[in-house]
């Protein structure tokens, strides 16, 4: 008699052992899913805090933080543009933000203004601003002595002239843009500001494409400039290279500091994260639109209405000077109505005498051009009576006229002072840093 053995068959343990299996699978790509999650939510958290710190940064050193050449977060000016996280110059306590690799904007130029080197200290601002007049003019010297002063340019008044920065010389003529530093002797810092920061950002925004060498994501083909960047590598290495970061994250140099796009979808081959801010963006956030706009435009319309108030001041003094010349000719025409008056009277007197001769010779019979004369003398002296008043309200009248003109004349060469001082204010508040 057989005996029964009991026990799984080969093929029921082979549907076991396939669905233990497909359970096992299941499990491993939940928990590869979730981890990834997991860890893909911290790097965001972690990419995000150190945007956030960049930007403070900014605002607190108008610069942005160099790359640091290792881990330990410490920027190093001098290492370029691309390498890691300066987590302990900007004073994070998360040290896993040294593992993360940091790319920012430098474009130098030895012309101030043109200058976008984001990571450099630099004194880029020189308000836009109407020419000085020139010469100061000196009404007190003559009547209409000096013409209007005409704008003189000269080399302070170009777009991007570095000014000193110090308190008791902030207009030093030794300073030039194109020296490093550009003022001798004194702290160009002194003179920097946020407003230097968003003209750096301002004109790097020109160039939507980044020129070769200078810091890109790759987006659909082309290399789009930013400002800054922030790669975070993957739970895995994607790439099968060796290198934590996968793409262009991975082979980002100096020399050719090109980072994968923010857009750059996950697949097989790819799990980094980025993080990249356009110079446009980070201009918005650092509110550089209206500060830059009042910084560059308000004392330049401050300077041209005092410039056109200053015209019109000297229009209207010369208007003045033609008034006081016309009420010195009155003077002359008065003068010329007592003379004529004067004459006038010699006149009836002479005929005074002669009615008095034929009145005699007549017997009396022409004893009427006496009073003919007599009357003659009257009007005649009511004439140069009348002359006379017109005379003094014409010297009066010059004289009020020379008062007004000479204490208009001291106006308008205060408004030519005005017009001087308010470029003069400009350029010590940007030098020193107001």
């Amino acid at each position: 008699m057989k005996r029964l053995q009991r026990g799984f068959s080969l093929v029921e343990l082979s549907v076991a052992l396939l669905a233990l299996g497909i359970v096992l699978l299941g499990a491993v790509v939940f928990w590869q899913l979730s981890e990834r999650q997991r860890v893909s939510t911290r790097q965001m958290d972690t990419q995000v805090q150190v945007r956030e710190a960049v930007i403070g940064f900014v605002h607190a050193n108008f610069r942005m933080p160099c790359p640091a050449l290792d881990t330990l977060g410490t920027e190093n000016c001098g290492a370029g543009q691309v390498g890691y996280v300066p987590w302990r110059t900007l004073g994070l306590p998360r040290p896993e933000a040294g593992q993360l690799r940091y790319g920012v904007y430098r474009q130098a130029s030895t012309t101030a203004h043109e200058d976008r080197d984001l990571a450099v200290l630099k004194d880029r601002m020189n308000p836009l601003r109407v020419a000085t007049p020139s010469p100061r003019p000196q009404n007190n010297t003559a009547p209409n002595g000096q013409l209007p002063p005409l704008p003189v340019a000269s080399a302070a008044n170009l777009l991007g002239a570095t000014q000193s920065g110090s308190f008791s010389d902030p207009l030093s003529g030794s300073c030039d843009a194109s020296n490093g530093p550009p003022c001798p002797a004194t702290p160009v810092g002194s003179a920097t500001n946020l407003i230097d920061v968003c003209l750096a950002l301002n004109t790097a925004s020109d160039n939507i494409v980044a020129p070769a060498g200078n810091l890109g994501v790759n987006a659909r083909g082309s290399r789009q400039a930013v400002a800054f960047v922030i790669a975070a590598p993957g739970m895995l290495n994607a790439s099968g290279t060796g290198n934590r970061f996968d793409g262009a994250n991975g082979t980002a140099t100096n020399a050719s500091p090109t980072f994968e796009s923010p857009s750059t979808l996950i697949t097989n081959n790819y799990d980094d994260q980025v993080i990249s801010v356009s110079h446009s963006e980070l201009f918005s956030q650092l509110h550089c639109g209206a500060a830059l706009s009042a910084a560059m435009h308000a004392h330049f319309n401050a300077a041209t209405s005092a410039f056109v108030l200053e015209r019109a001041l000297y229009d209207y003094r010369d208007q003045l000077y033609v008034a006081w010349k016309l009420a010195d000719a009155d003077v002359f025409a008065a003068a010329a109505g007592v003379a004529s008056a004067a004459s006038a009277i010699l006149d009836a007197a002479k005929e005074m005498v002669s009615a008095t001769a034929d009145t005699t010779m007549s017997a009396g019979a022409r004893s009427f051009q006496i009073g003919l004369a007599a009357a003659g003398i009257a009007t005649a002296a009511l004439a140069a009576a009348a002359a006379g008043y017109a005379q003094y309200d014409a010297i009066a009248s010059r004289d009020e006229a020379w008062d007004v003109w000479e204490d208009f004349a001291t106006r308008t060469t205060a408004a030519t002072d005005l017009s001087i001082s308010i470029n003069r204010n400009a350029l010590i508040g940007d030098a020193i840093g107001y």
